[in-house]
């Protein structure tokens, strides 16, 4: 990840402390703008969930915010720990 870049977990919170990208802060559906808001700049954000649906919808949520550089991680977070396991 680019330094200065948001990582946003929205997964439950028991997935979350169970492992996460690091760097990454919890996030869901009520507080997805707060870690965002806390920041002077428009950072790169990076949005992710268990498959990939919920954060693809909610990097389209960022990207309304006025963010330009929002991605998400196509497959989730479950396919990315096993390809990392590897």
């Amino acid at each position: 990840m680019q330094p200065g870049a948001v990582a946003l977990d929205m997964r439950d919170y028991e997935s979350y402390f169970a492992g996460h990208l690091q760097g990454a802060e919890h996030a869901d559906e009520q507080c997805i703008s707060k870690p965002i808001r806390r920041r002077k700049q428009k950072p790169p954000v990076l949005v992710y969930c268990y498959h990939g649906t919920l954060s693809r919808d909610f990097a389209q949520l960022v990207h309304n915010l006025v963010f330009d550089q929002v991605y998400h991680l196509e497959d989730g977070y479950n396919s990315w720990s096993q390809l990392a396991a590897t």
